[in-house]
């Protein structure tokens, strides 16, 4: 196999397992899905991309107060999008229309203000795209930094649910409104579109894109399950990479599917999942 294949099928499928993550946080005290955190991975490298490319301000700077800005709008959709849905009925899954509603008005606003265009965004000092030679592989600092903070976010976060404090988020799942109140995985959106847009470039296309290829990497690992899709976000990226190499680019979407399709006829769960729909 091209070490460059790898490589890129190891960065992408890293962004992916960060987007899954953000699903998963939510998911496992609530069993909600926001089907909005696509266009809030978008809307994070779009403000990011602004306060530093136009604003001129520092790269961390701008991730931050991206996070800043998306945590309020993630509170807003939670407070008029989710939570009414779940008090008028605890089983219902109403919430997957109302967060489909608010990923569309999302992607349009997004793209009346900033238009079509994309940004181009450079990494934070002293990390660049430019690649060099690692046996045998073109890869850049940007790649690698990337693929050790995905690894060190997601063992970070499997870690804390084993702490007291994670058990007891994970136990906030008895009190639904308690537990949509965390804004981590939105958070966790937020900061893959800042990380995806020096890669990616930032644009109104970039939402959409990420938050299949996450929520595939969240099918195939295991809903719920952070270790899982962080697997799953690997063979995702390398199918991906392999399929745009001997086919063409075109057929990336469809190694996607063709990867859940052939994993989930195997484990209906999920390489990690469980039949249970949650467990505390």
């Amino acid at each position: 196999m091209d070490l460059d294949l790898f490589v890129g099928g190891l960065t992408a499928g890293s962004l992916y397992a960060l987007v899954a993550m953000g699903f998963n946080i939510l998911y496992r005290p609530t069993n909600v899905f926001n089907f909005a955190q696509g266009d809030l991975v978008m809307l994070g490298a779009m403000l990011g991309a602004t306060v530093m490319t136009v604003l001129g301000m520092p790269w961390f700077v701008g991730a931050a107060l991206a996070m800043l800005a998306v945590a309020v709008l993630a509170f807003i959709e939670e407070r008029i999008a989710v939570a009414p849905v779940l008090n008028r009925s605890a089983t219902g899954h109403g919430w997957v229309i109302t967060t489909l509603a608010v990923s569309m008005i999302f992607a349009n606003l997004v793209g009346l203000a900033w238009g079509p265009d994309p940004i181009a965004v450079k990494p934070p000092a002293p990390l660049s795209t430019e690649t060099f030679d690692l046996l045998g592989a073109n890869v850049s600092s940007y790649q690698i930094a990337i693929v050790v903070l995905t690894l060190a976010l997601i063992l970070g976060v499997e870690a804390f649910y084993g702490t007291r404090a994670g058990k007891a988020v994970l136990a906030a799942a008895e009190d639904r409104d308690a537990a949509l109140r965390t804004l981590l995985g939105q958070a966790a959106g937020t900061m893959t579109g800042v990380l995806a847009a020096p890669l990616l470039y930032a644009s109104t296309g970039l939402g959409p894109a990420l938050l299949l290829k996450g929520f595939a990497a969240a099918a195939v690992g295991g809903i719920g399950n952070n270790r899982g899709a962080l697997l799953a976000g690997y063979i995702i990226g390398i199918a991906e990479a392999l399929a745009a190499a001997v086919l063409s680019p075109g057929y990336q979407l469809a190694a996607t599917f063709a990867v859940m399709l052939v994993i989930l006829l195997i484990r209906p769960h999920g390489l990690f999942g469980r039949a249970e729909a949650r467990a505390v």
